[in-house]
């Protein structure tokens, strides 16, 4: 059997890096920056104030009880005609660009204005609630580095710096396809002896969808290799990878291995995993391929553990891996310690997190994987993890949680 590491190795490397293209902010979310993002000015690009209150020169208020004129009031988007002088003020808004001769701002709820007129409560230190050009970013700086993954605050900061359409990998085209006589499509309303609904496909594209990617749905195909081989051509030629599901076992209709085994550039071998022990994995007319298990927790784990890590890198990423953790085993936890595990576990709120498995360990179980917050990752090597014990966790979801006090 082969290392998860192994596998996952041969695979980053056989994948390839996709071209890139601007897109606009509002298409960016989840896109991979193909380069190095500099700021073309200081954000702000100006000193402003912080707060709504008073723009005064330091040296007037910093001691109480100071009472200056009112000159003039400055909204969020206007520059003051004045410039404040000693004992002079000016009212300002959140945002608003300080008066020249200001260097301070007193909060407003420090002060009582009467008429033209306003008294300082506290005193103030020079330089209080003045937000200064460049202290959120610099001029010249790199905000952001190539291979980073954009999320909503990204493209916030994007749109401060004027960037409106960045750099980003394109989105890899993924022909996805389930095999096997057995399965019916997910609105069926009754199923005969022997079929079931095929779960792995609308869990895939979900899952691609989130990995940045875009869905070639080439439906279910029958365990027919005149069938199957037709299907794959036109994966190869319209897709940039190929996903298949069941068939890859040592059953005897395991007709994607039969198919595929004398293709040069593919290979099925078991990997020291579980689930998911049979994989399949290669290059088809140029594809990257993916044989994946057919029992539906095997296909996510696979998933997790090899085809988002390459849709990633696909798209120029330099983060691939979930975040691994470390928490307590609020149970015992026995393995195989020839296969690397990976556990559907849920996570309390304590620090650090206390582990339960969530549902049973068969590959089939996909409500207990519904119901996990994270895998509980059991290193080869390993037969058991004692209750109160180190456990590492691997997370592949981050849902709302808490509930409102």
């Amino acid at each position: 059997m082969r290392p998860v590491e192994e596998v996952r190795s041969l695979i980053l490397t056989t994948v390839r890096r996709l071209e890139a293209e601007n897109v606009p902010l509002a298409s960016a979310v989840g896109r991979v920056l193909a380069q190095d993002v500099v700021a073309p000015h200081d954000v702000p690009s100006f000193p402003n104030s912080a707060m709504d209150g008073y723009a005064v020169r330091g040296s007037d208020v910093d001691v109480a009880g100071a009472t200056l004129e009112v000159i003039e009031e400055v909204a969020a988007g206007q520059v003051a005609a004045r410039r404040v002088g000693s004992g002079q003020a000016i009212k300002i808004m959140t945002g608003a660009a300080m008066p020249d001769g200001a260097d301070t701002v007193v909060r407003v709820e420090d002060t009582t204005q009467t008429g033209e007129k306003v008294e300082i409560a506290v005193a103030t230190p020079t330089g209080t609630s003045v937000r200064s050009p460049g202290g959120d970013v610099q001029s010249g700086s790199v905000v952001f580095t190539g291979g980073t993954r954009l999320t909503a605050a990204h493209i916030g900061t994007l749109a401060t710096l004027g960037l409106a359409q960045p750099l980003v990998g394109r989105r890899p085209r993924v022909a996805l396809m389930s095999t096997g006589d057995e399965l019916v499509a997910p609105e069926s309303e009754e199923l005969m002896p022997g079929m079931i609904r095929d779960s792995n496909r609308p869990m895939l594209n979900v899952a691609v969808s989130e990995a940045g990617a875009d869905v070639l749905d080439m439906g279910t195909v029958p365990d027919d290799a005149d069938s199957l081989r037709a299907a794959l051509g036109e994966a190869a030629a319209e897709g940039d990878s190929i996903v298949t599901t069941g068939g890859v076992s040592m059953g005897e209709f395991d007709v994607t291995k039969a198919v595929l085994i004398e293709e040069a550039g593919v290979e099925f071998f078991p990997v020291a995993m579980k689930p998911g022990k049979p994989q399949g994995f290669g290059v088809i007319g140029g594809t990257p391929f993916f044989g994946l298990p057919g029992n539906p927790v095997s296909v996510f784990v696979s998933f997790e553990q090899f085809v988002r890590p390459a849709l990633l890198a696909m798209q120029g990423a330099n983060r691939l891996l979930r975040p691994r953790m470390q928490a307590v085993a609020g149970e015992t936890f026995e393995s195989d310690p020839a296969k690397e595990e990976f556990i559907r576990v849920t996570l309390d709120e304590s620090l650090p997190p206390v582990v339960r498995q969530v549902g049973g360990r068969g590959s089939h179980v996909l409500s207990g994987l519904a119901g996990a917050d994270a895998f509980g990752v059991v290193p080869v090597g390993i037969a058991r993890i004692e209750e109160g014990s180190e456990m590492i966790v691997e997370m592949f979801k981050a849902v709302e949680s808490r509930p409102i006090p």
